[in-house]
Formats: C-alpha cells, structure tokens, sequence
C-alpha cells in the first residue's frame, strides 16, 4: 500500500478523517458524528474527552487500512474555546463558534458600536469574532474554573497538543480572539487588548504557522491509533482556511462556498481592506488575508429538518424529493434561516429563525423548499456585500462540502445568486487542505507554493440559472427577506432572553 497522509477535519458536528497519497487522491475516509451540547439557551458546547474518543477511533479504522503514515495535518472548527489546567486536561466542556452567552460580554468591553472595535482588530465584536469574550465569561461566571486555569487554546491547539506534546494557536484562529490586529502582517498578541480583555499574555500559546511541524507523535498517541512514534503533525489550521488552501485560493478577489454546519462564502485578498460584515483572518500563505461572509446555519438548517422537525425523513436527498413537490417561491413562504443566531450579514447572536407566510394550505414541502430558498438569499446578501465594498461579483463559484453536492441545491442556488454554480469531485476540501499542510511540514513538498501540490479537482459540469419567470419569483421573495430581519429583530430578542 502507497504511504499517505492524514487530514484531520474536525468539525462541530462531524470528525472527518482523511488519508491521501501525495497526489491528492483519496485513499480511505472514516466519519465520527459529534453530540453537541446545547444546556441553555444560547449554549453550545462539545465535550473534549469524548470528542478525543471520536478521534482515536477514527484514526484507528484509517490506519489499519492504509499505507505508512507520512505526515499528519489538522484543519478545525472555529472558533471553539478551550481552558486547560497546569496538567493540560480540560477543565470544562468547549465552547464552539455558536455559543452566544458572551455576546453581552462582548458590548460591555468594547462598547455599544460592534465595528468600532474593527479598527482596532480587524473584525468586529462579537463571540464569534472575539473568542476573549468567552474567556471572560469564565472569569466571570466560573471562577473556580478560571483560577485553575493555565492554558487557553483552540481545537487544534488541543489536538496537537495531545499528539505530540506541544501547545501552539495559528494565526487563522488567532484571528477570531480579539487578541491581534488582524490588519497587520506579522501575526502576534497585542498587549492592549490583552489588556482590555483581561487575559494574561502567559495563558495564550505561542503563535506559529498552520504549515509548521507543531513535533511529532508521542508514544501514547501512537499505540492508540496506529499511526508510528516520530510522525511529524503540522499545527494546522481552521477549516475554512485549509479548505481554501487546497482550493489554492491565493488570488486577489478569488472566492468559493463552503458546505457545511455552517456556510461560508470565502473571498482571498492581497491587502487588508476589510468589510465590517463578514469574519476576517490571516491567510495559510503569507501576505494573504481571507474575507468569509459566513452564515451559522446554512447546512444545519437541514439537519434541524431531519432531527426535530420532520424526524421521519432520513436524508437530504428525501427532503430535495419533498421540496421539489413545492413551486419556486414555495407558494409564497419565506424561512429565516437564523437557528443559532446569525452572523453575516446581520451579526446578532440573538436572532431566531422562522417561517413567515404560513397558511392552511401550505404543505410539508412548501416549508422545506422554503428553507433551501431561505440559505441561498442568505448567500445573496452576503455576495451583495462584497460587491458593494470591493466592486467584486463572481460570476461562477464553487461549492466544497457535503451539501455542495446537491443538484436541487445547486440549481437553486444558480437562480438567486444568478450565477453558474460548480462542484468539486470530492467534498472533503478542509481535510485534503490538512494533509497538505502537513506534508508540508513533513518536507513532502517544498513550501506553501510547491507545484507538485495537488489541488481540489472541480466537475466539468457547471449549474446554470434556468428559466427566466423563476427569477422575477427569487427576486421578489429576496427584497421580502432583507426586509423581514429588521423588522422582527426587537421580538426575536425579546424571545430569546431566559424565562425568569
């Protein structure tokens, strides 16, 4: 068997383990579903032993049918926040990019305006952009968790951690701390926001690039998964950053969609212009900042569908099938698609989703082609925002990520977005990204640019919009969404604060 290396996908919902030869093809792939953990409302949360659990296993089933390991890379969700004690254990449950309960934190510290803090950092303020501000919860609401606290990290940080021994943060999720000036070059831990948030600076690992040898695996870790003692493990980076990486995402005003919990549309930039409505970070290549207009729900929405609404539909094939009994317009519903809040383009954490229009005659299936209708003028909105700040509209796009591989989707998407919509051979973008960086900080190629570097191959075959009487229907159901969220902002959060 050919050796291969290892992409760890560690998602919110899903851990994806990936080995690939090094031209880029697919050897084998293992899946672990995650238990999210929503207590409270506003709370979601991961539990980091039995996400460990996940991982080994996975890696287990990898290793016992594929070649020699050469190198392990690791892409994550982001961002998640992780306290540990003096002896590296996790002293409470990690807190993922959908947690909320900081998001009064965040206007408390950096004042009622969320993109005056922009200027400051790059990003405005908010728990998704501010990872600090669930630091500060702790102090705050936990204080006996705090005070044993020694270390605070991300996913990878953590996993890397428990791999080979060393603790490291990259500047793709140091970017989401509320720590750094994410419009400055060199990637480093600014001392007044350390300040204005409260963390000490001996806390916060040592910044270092995705593409660097984090160490190599440890014995323990070895035994366990099957992959050898002295491995090199790259640091890695966040998900949307690795799969831009193997998109090879390094042009100015390239883009792409992202399929997955979340959506996100990624723009690549070469200078540090920023739009106060999307998420922005360093890049994996130097002198590269990424621009993500991310939406929380996009392809949770249907998960949602399948698990608490419609439980008895299994697949998101069953529910194309359903919505495609339903007209264009879904006879006239409309579905906000704010399930954990939002982030771009509206940035509130206490937004709720909805279906407005409802009738009597409304159907099954109005309801959920209403909800495929609902993600893609999510998406339009975030296109409309990059037009408007950089004079940027892509005429064609690509889609990574398990849900980018629907027809019905794509098609719908093709309408709304009005452009021609393409996919890529395989979904799993962020985990060939991973292996990548990792073969990198192997020495199986030469750098960040090496052109034996495989990239994601895209599908000759391009969604097109389709019948021009479809778009005067996604048009006006479109100006109805934009209009809906202000509207009903006051009474979504008004519902979504606790019951006395």
């Amino acid at each position: 068997m050919p050796e291969v290396l290892l992409g760890i996908d560690a998602g919110t919902s899903a851990i994806k383990v990936c080995a690939f030869d090094a031209q880029g093809a697919l050897i084998k792939k293992v899946q672990r579903f995650v238990p999210v953990i929503t207590p409270y409302p506003l709370w979601v949360e991961i539990d980091l032993e039995r996400y460990w659990e996940l991982l080994v296993e996975a890696l287990q089933e990898v290793t016992a049918q594929c070649g020699a390991v050469q190198a392990v890379g690791l892409s994550t969700t982001c961002p998640t926040t992780i306290l540990l004690d003096q002896a590296h254990a996790p002293l409470r449950h990690a807190m993922v990019y959908l947690d909320g309960r900081a998001d009064g934190l965040v206007r408390s510290v950096t004042g009622e305006d969320p993109v005056q803090f922009q200027g400051h950092t790059g990003n405005r303020a908010s728990p998704s952009t501010c990872w600090a501000a669930n630091v500060l919860w702790v102090q705050k609401h936990e204080p006996e968790v705090w005070k044993k606290t020694r270390h605070v990290c991300m996913l990878n940080s953590y996993i890397g951690l428990r791999m080979t021994g060393q603790l490291a943060v990259d500047p793709t999720q140091a970017s989401y701390s509320g720590l750094m000036d994410v419009k400055q070059r060199q990637a480093q831990w600014h001392p007044d926001l350390l300040k204005l948030w409260g963390i000490p600076a001996a806390c916060l690992p040592p910044i270092q690039s995705g593409s660097d040898q984090l160490g190599v695996m440890q014995a323990p870790v070895a035994n366990l998964t099957g992959i050898p003692v002295g491995t090199p493990v790259a640091l890695g980076v966040a998900d949307t950053a690795a799969a831009s990486f193997a998109m090879q995402l390094h042009e100015s005003g390239q883009a792409f969609e992202s399929v997955g919990t979340s959506g996100v549309i990624t723009f690549c930039m070469d200078e540090p212009d920023f739009e106060s409505g999307f998420l922005n970070r360093h890049h994996v290549y130097p002198e590269r900042w990424l621009a993500h207009g991310a939406m929380s729900t996009l392809g949770g929405s249907f998960g949602w569908l399948q698990s608490k609404v419609f439980p008895e539909i299994k697949s998101l094939a069953e529910l194309e099938r359903l919505a495609q009994e339903s007209l264009p317009g879904a006879n006239g519903l409309v579905f906000l698609p704010y399930l954990a809040g939002e982030r771009s383009p509206i940035w509130d954490s206490q937004a709720s989703a909805a279906w407005i229009g409802l009738r009597l005659g409304h159907t099954r299936a109005d309801m959920i082609r209403a909800v495929f209708e609902g993600t893609a003028f999510g998406l339009r909105q975030i296109i409309e925002l990059a037009e408007r700040k950089w004079g940027v509209r892509p005429q064609r796009m690509v889609g990574v990520g398990g849900g980018s591989h629907s027809r019905f989707w794509a098609q719908i998407k093709a309408e709304i977005l009005q452009l021609e919509y393409g996919m890529t051979e395989f979904q799993d973008a962020s985990a060939l990204g991973a292996a990548l960086l990792g073969g990198v900080a192997a020495g199986v190629y030469s750098g960040l640019r090496d052109t034996a570097l495989p990239s994601v191959k895209i599908s000759s075959q391009w969604t097109k919009p389709s019948a021009s009487q479809h778009q005067a229907i996604y048009q006006r159901h479109f100006e109805i969404f934009t209009r809906l969220y202000p509207v009903l902002s006051s009474s979504m959060h008004a519902l979504a604060q606790k019951t006395p």
